[in-house]
């Protein structure tokens, strides 16, 4: 067994990403680089005459994901599969369409996923729905890669970006008269 399968086996350390339009997952062995989470409150403000502050009207509130990780290849079967992931996550960023001709799409389905990583990136344990905004999986050139056949190439290591912005499921305001929210949001900390 490489070190890659026991660190995804035995840590749990998976980053999941799933078509919501349909069958393409994929898991990667989650090496993480970098962890985002921002929240920003978006507000309307009105300066009124005689007043020091203005007055605030609330309108929303949005969250953005930011996580950057390495793809690694520890053979050749591996960094085949990481480019098929890679590949099959930059499927996902495209909708459905219906017709018979090129002339004629209509879209059926928004490019919609839902992703998770362990406790830091989901949504009532399970995962979180959204979409990526932007995506980027880019071969480390200084690893190397694997060469089998001349013209193939098959990086060793690939370094990878996505922003998400999540669709929650679950109401995560407060409720009038309760102590607290139950929802363990945005980490479940057990």
């Amino acid at each position: 067994m490489s070190f890659i399968k026991e660190y995804k086996n035995g840590k749990k350390a998976v980053l999941k990403i799933s078509s919501a339009q349909g069958d393409l997952n994929v898991e990667f062995p989650a090496f993480l680089t970098t962890f985002t989470n921002s929240f920003s409150s978006n507000w309307s403000e009105e300066q009124v005459y005689g007043r020091q502050d203005p007055i605030g009207t609330f309108q929303s509130t949005k969250r953005k994901i930011n996580v950057g990780f390495d793809i690694v290849a520890g053979n050749l079967d591996e960094a085949k599969k990481n480019m098929e992931m890679a590949n099959k996550v930059s499927r996902m960023l495209y909708p459905s369409y219906t017709g018979t001709t090129s002339n004629a799409l209509v879209l059926s389905k928004v490019p919609l996923v839902t992703i998770q990583f362990g406790n830091l990136l989901q949504e009532g344990g399970g995962p979180l729905l959204g979409w990526i905004g932007s995506w980027s999986a880019n071969p480390v050139l200084d690893m190397g890669m694997f060469t089998p056949s001349p013209g193939m190439f098959f990086p060793k290591v690939y370094n990878a970006t996505l922003d998400f912005t999540p669709q929650h499921k679950q109401d995560l305001a407060f409720n009038s008269g309760s102590t607290g929210n139950p929802v363990k949001f945005p980490y479940d900390g057990g």
